[in-house]
């Protein structure tokens, strides 16, 4: 396996956040919609480097490395909605997430060309759709194989007018949708959450 690429990232100056290869581990993610279709998307967790990770996997991620790697936290600090970073050792960054969005603006974290872990996407029709990320089969193998463990919840909160269209959580909102949200606990690196909904105005 190669995984000299994100070391030549560093190298290059370049934002380990715009390399790709990101998997979500010990986290809480939060989306709330209100009935104007605004939002506002919480991460609260930790953010693993796949290439660094299969590095440490195999041994070959050095103290040179490591350093690089720590010294990525003070770029990822300034990237859009990152309110906490601290680095964690072997690719393992634990982040706090923040991000408000407006009616009618798509939100990808981390980014629609990198890795889509969970995207807020308004479509013509006026609803929103919330998924998150979906991986083949040749990637849910190599993430297995370098100890890759996603272990999580998305909780999905509307405002009283936002209409539920679809969705497939595992648990929801009680008392006639009045306390709680729409829950999905994730415990591997295959499951795929979804929820369209309909806002108000």
């Amino acid at each position: 396996m190669r995984i000299r690429a994100f070391l030549l990232a560093i190298t290059l100056g370049i934002t380990l956040l715009l390399s790709g290869c990101w998997i979500p581990e010990n986290f809480e993610a939060n989306i709330t919609v209100n009935n104007n279709g605004s939002y506002t998307f919480t991460y609260d967790g930790i953010l693993t480097f796949a290439l660094a990770l299969a590095a440490a996997k195999e041994g070959s991620l050095s103290n040179k490395d490591e350093a690089a790697l720590e010294k990525e936290v003070e770029k990822i600090r300034k990237e859009p909605g990152f309110k906490k970073v601290e680095y964690m050792g072997k690719g393992r960054y634990k982040v706090f997430v923040e991000k408000s969005g407006k009616a009618g603006e798509p939100y990808y974290f981390l980014s629609s060309h990198i890795s889509e872990i969970f995207a807020i996407k308004p479509q013509q029709d006026g609803t929103i759709k919330i998924t998150a990320a979906r991986f083949s089969n040749k990637d849910l193998n190599k993430l297995r194989s370098i100890g890759a463990n996603v272990n999580g919840t998305l909780a999905v909160s509307i405002e009283k007018g936002v209409k539920v269209l679809e969705h497939n959580a595992q648990s929801e909102p009680k008392m006639f949708g009045l306390f709680g949200a729409y829950e999905w606990e994730i415990k591997s690196i295959d499951a795929r959450p979804f929820i369209v909904v309909q806002p108000s105005s």
